[in-house]
Parts: structure tokens; sequence; C-alpha cells
């Protein structure tokens, strides 16, 4: 589709694109439903043929409304169980990031003749936190609410990072905790939604933009350049002391992997306590609990329904596993499929109760044996 003015970065060429994605039925070389701002040798890579995103839930499950002091905010409409697909959304635009030239506001610009009515006017009505006597609008709304997105770059190119502006997505507002994950589909050319956790009718859906787990004071500082301090109800906190404890959670958290047993070396090793990894997972989900940060609790889970897999409890596999069913049915499927299968036949799980048996050989093992110490004669 058609190229028009490029704009130079150093090795790099930037031209205008259109998608193949169209709105009602409008959509040609010059107007599409998402323009895009692309280094030159990323377009061959890019598959025009775009394979069908999951149907979107209808009716919606979200609504877009006031959200006081944050501007507008999505909400639930209604319940929406932990897992659940929240919202099927596609760009308006894709634009590079990081990018620093003085011909930036121009191409940004640029964009807007090649997006088609209905999209444009939903680019429109995003926020921005960029005053227009630094940052044109276009500009403004990208830095306010792109979410970054992986295209294929060539291997002999610099690195280039993108953002895609959405109509929908980008209308979730930053918590320090993390009630809904976003995917990214290139093949669909699409981001889905996702809850972490029960969301109640009327509650606020969020989406993480800077690095959760990082401290209080590090996050706030990092959001200041869209314009806010968060208030959310784990930066808003009583007293130092609270503060430290959040911030101690989180860093524990980050380091979990480096200071905890995994698995996978417990799993063979008998001179452990069985209930080594249980144990210690069930420590990582009462600070993801206590800290909103349920993103992050899948693997845990996981590792807990297979700890009791080796350990040959059926009871607890099959409760803790269909936690994991619950959670990636939607955002990760293959995983969904893969503990279905065990919840229905535990046994042809490879390692099933391989601690168990060892016990059991063990205690064998230390048995009294009756020996006959008379002697002979």
């Amino acid at each position: 589709m058609g190229e028009t003015t490029s704009w130079t970065n150093g090795t790099q060429k930037f031209v205008l694109h259109n998608t193949s994605i169209s709105d009602n039925g409008e959509a040609s070389s010059t107007v599409t439903a998402c323009a895009m701002l692309l280094d030159a040798p990323v377009i061959p890579l890019l598959s025009w043929t775009l394979q069908a995103h999951p149907p979107r839930p209808d009716p919606p499950v979200f609504v877009v409304a006031d959200a006081g002091s944050k501007g507008a905010g999505m909400f639930a409409a209604r319940d929406i169980p932990a897992g659940a697909l929240i919202l099927v959304d596609q760009p308006i635009a894709v634009v590079p990031s990081n990018v620093i030239s003085p011909w930036k506001r121009e191409a940004f610009d640029a964009l807007l003749p090649r997006i088609s009515r209905f999209s444009r006017d939903s680019l429109l009505a995003l926020a921005n936190c960029k005053p227009l006597s630094e940052h044109p609008v276009v500009e403004g709304i990208a830095l306010t609410n792109a979410i970054q997105i992986d295209l294929p770059v060539p291997l002999t190119t610099a690195p280039q990072e993108y953002g895609g502006i959405f109509p929908n997505v980008s209308r979730a507002n930053h918590s320090c905790g993390l009630d809904a994950a976003v995917k990214w589909d290139l093949a669909s050319f699409s981001v889905t939604m996702y809850s972490l956790r029960a969301v109640r009718a009327g509650e606020e859906i969020h989406n993480q933009y800077i690095d959760v787990l990082a401290p209080r004071a590090v996050r706030r500082s990092e959001l200041v350049r869209y314009g806010f301090e968060c208030m959310c109800p784990h930066c808003d906190l009583p007293d130092a002391a609270a503060v430290a404890r959040s911030d101690a959670a989180r860093e524990e958290l980050r380091n979990w992997r480096h200071l905890h047993p995994r698995f996978l070396p417990w799993s063979t090793d008998i001179c452990r306590p069985d209930d080594t990894i249980i144990v210690s997972n069930l420590r990582a989900l009462e600070l993801i609990e206590q800290e909103g940060l349920y993103g992050l609790q899948v693997p845990f889970i996981e590792e807990i329904a297979m700890s009791y897999a080796v350990l040959g409890d059926e009871l607890q596999f099959r409760d803790w596993a269909q936690k994991v069913v619950d959670l990636c049915a939607g955002q990760d499927p293959e995983r969904a499929r893969k503990f279905a299968g065990w919840i229905a036949d535990p046994r042809s799980y490879k390692q099933w109760g391989w601690r168990a048996k060892q016990r059991q050989l063990l205690d064998k093992q230390k048995e009294p044996v009756d020996l006959d110490i008379s002697i002979p004669w």
C-alpha cells in the first residue's frame, strides 16, 4: 500500500504506511483504520493477510466512564470472572518510540489524513497529558497513550521499538496493582485484554504503564511523564512503615527466582522437605495478594499444582491445576489445555507420585531387620 514522504533518522528511513485493517469498509491505499510510521525495511516483513482475532465479547463487558481526577477510565459493565476476555482492540496508529528528531511532529501529524474518519475521531478523543505548546496533538496523544508492540525488525537494521495507539485499551488508567493484562498478537494485529482476578461490576479496570515491581518512589518518578502522581491504593499509603512494607514485598517478588528454591531441582531432591515449594510459593501468592500484582500469580500456582502432582496428591493437584486452567484459558490456551488434560487423567503426568514412591522406598529401607545373633555353638 502507498508510501509517501520519508523522514530519515541516521541510517533509518521512516515512511507512512497503511494496514489492511478497515472500519465500515473504508480502506484504500490512502485511507485506513490504522496508519503507521515505520522504518522502511520493516514493511516487507509484515503480513497483510491478517489472521482472525478472537471474537469480541458481545455485549461489551466494559464501559468508558468518568474516573474523577484521572479523567475517563474503563469500568466493568458486569461481573467479570478471573481469566475472562475483556476486549479485543486493533490500533489506530503505530509510531516509532524513542526517536528524537525535528521531523517527528511533522511525521506524526501526517498520520491523521491517512486514518479513516471513525478511527480519527477515536484517536482525537483520547487523553493528552502534553501541552500543545510543546507537542502537537498527535504526538501528545501518542506519548500519553501508546502501548509497546512488537514488530519484526530486520537483523541488518538498527533495533527500533514501536508503540500502538488503541481506541479502547488506551482508555485504561494506570494502577500499581494489576487486575488485567494486555497481550499483543502480530498475526491478527490486535491486543487482547484479560482479567487477572475476578472484577466486580462497576470496578475500574487498569493497565500498567511502568515497572510495578519498582519501589514506590521510583514508580512515581517514572509516572511524572504522564502528568500525574500515582494515588492508587498501592501508592496512597498511610505512613512510611506501610511504604517500606510494600517496597520490601515488591523487592522480594522481583528477586524471587534468585532467592527461593525452584520446582525442578526440588522435584528429584528427596533430601528437601516435601512441602518446600508449596510453602515457598504460598508465600509468594500472599505477597501478590497484598500488593495486587495478580499478573505474577500463574507461575506460582502452576508450581504448587506440579508439586502436588509429584507428591501424588490428586485432590490438591486438581484444585490448583483448575486455577491454572481458569486463568490461562484465554491468554495462554496451550498451557490451559495441558493442565486440563492432566486434570482429566492425573496419572498421565510423567512424574505423577514420584516423590511419594521414593518416600515409600526409603521407609522400607529404614524398617528394622530381624537378625539371629545367637552364637551357633
